[in-house]
């Protein structure tokens, strides 16, 4: 009698929960960044930051004849990205929901959603605090542990 087990045929491992992963952590980038930015509006800033932000309302610029402060479009800026970031996060939710193949084969929608993250990794290493170096970093392994588990 062998005591080796009868082989199993192993499945290969699916894409889409990865994919999940990143798209959720995509949803906490920007959910995140938004509540922080709405905390630190509400909370008392120290004098360097009142100081700063003086500094940014005293300067303006005028574009197509729009004149804003430099905190105005700061703020905007960081505003508009952060929701577009959970726009994008419930777009690849709502695929790997009702279009679970645009996941589960290697297609230009999960190299995007990759090269997204890995981007933003990249930006964030060099000019942003730990925590979104931290969810891009889980959300890019997410998205390349996705299309390598992803038929060609």
């Amino acid at each position: 009698m062998s005591a080796t087990a009868p082989s199993v045929l192993r499945q290969k491992p699916e894409p889409l929960r990865p994919f999940k992963v990143g798209a959720n952590g995509f949803l906490v980038l920007g959910a995140g960044h938004l509540a922080l930015a709405a905390a630190a509006a509400l909370g008392d800033p120290t004098p360097q930051q009142e100081a700063a932000s003086a500094a940014m309302r005293a300067s303006s610029m005028t574009l197509m004849g729009l004149e804003r402060s430099t905190l105005d479009l700061v703020n905007g800026m960081s505003s508009v990205m952060a929701l577009f970031v959970i726009a994008c996060a419930l777009l690849a939710r709502f695929a790997v929901r009702h279009s679970p193949a645009l996941v589960e084969r290697r297609t230009a929608f999960g190299w995007t959603l990759l090269c997204a993250s890995l981007v933003g990794l990249a930006i964030s290493v060099l000019l942003l605090p730990l925590p979104p170096i931290v969810v891009l970093t889980v959300t890019s392994c997410a998205f390349a542990l996705s299309l390598r588990r992803a038929t060609p």
